[in-house]
């Protein structure tokens, strides 16, 4: 099992700025012996939530992916109700689920005795009502 990331950059960046991409637990995080996650959104806050390692440990603890993702999405969304984010957690058993926060956030998959590859449109969670 192996996870990577890629960023586009952000238009406010700070010249120099190491984004959220190249920073372990914060754009994708993988444990072999557990699942792994990949993530996008508001690289700023999501490095300082870890929300892919948070996933993942969510899984050591006998989460579902998606009850993980979103666990680890309202994390977030408790201090930052504005965030934009979409993770998406996978299981060593190949289950998936998502979660994302402030616009509608789609992921795709295929497995091995599938003809098609099939793609998942998530709702976001709401940061405003659902947690206060």
């Amino acid at each position: 099992m192996a996870a990577g990331t890629s960023t586009n950059g952000s238009g406010r960046k700070v010249p120099g700025r190491v984004g959220d991409g190249p920073i372990t637990g914060s754009g994708s995080y993988v444990d072999g012996d557990v699942g792994g996650c990949g993530a996008t959104g508001d690289g700023d806050i999501m490095m300082r939530f870890l929300p892919c390692y948070q996933a993942v440990e969510n899984l050591r603890l006998g989460m579902s992916p998606k009850a993980a993702a979103e666990d680890a999405v309202r994390r977030m969304l408790r201090k930052y109700p504005e965030v934009q984010s979409g993770i998406v957690v996978v299981d060593k058993n190949g289950n998936h689920g998502g979660a994302g926060s402030n616009w509608i956030f789609t992921y795709a998959y295929r497995g091995a005795t599938m003809n098609e590859t099939a793609v998942v449109s998530v709702t976001p969670l709401d940061g405003s009502s659902e947690l206060k």
